[in-house]
């Protein structure tokens, strides 16, 4: 006849090993930024129409899809604000990047406004979602 222990220790085992790795999870994740890129991120903040005034905004759709337009030109010399709109809350976009730009913009569901540098160089520049696995262009001519 086995013990109790004998018995029951594949379950305590497997018990303290979920234990064990889920406050490993929670402890790693939830004592540290998990934004993406350098920690630098800046979440997207609400803009009224005063603030877009002297602004030509681009309205850039934003899903698990890609980027809508993927080509997003823009003008030099002209102070340009990007609203990417979130169309889902539940996505695995919830970030868009660009090293060359230095942009790393946590969005939320609806309107998210990048601005754009007016003293931009004209080029092509790319972005990306917080994972790289989305793509765009913005091409300033």
């Amino acid at each position: 006849m086995k013990s109790w222990f004998g018995k029951t220790w594949p379950w305590l085992t497997l018990g303290l090993t979920v234990v064990v790795l889920l406050g490993s999870f929670l402890v790693y994740f939830m004592g540290k930024d998990v934004s993406p890129g350098s920690g630098s991120a800046v979440t997207a903040q609400a803009e009224t129409p005063e603030d877009l005034k002297g602004y030509e905004v681009i309205d850039v759709d934003v899903s698990n899809d890609g980027f809508g337009p993927d080509v997003i030109e823009v003008k030099a010399g002209v102070p340009t604000k990007i609203n990417f709109i979130l169309t889902r809350s539940v996505t695995h976009v919830k970030s868009v990047g660009s090293q060359k730009l230095g942009m790393d913009l946590y969005m939320q569901k609806g309107p998210n406004y990048y601005t754009v540098d007016k003293d931009l160089p004209k080029g092509e520049y790319e972005i990306h979602c917080g994972m790289y696995m989305i793509y765009a262009t913005i091409k300033v001519v």
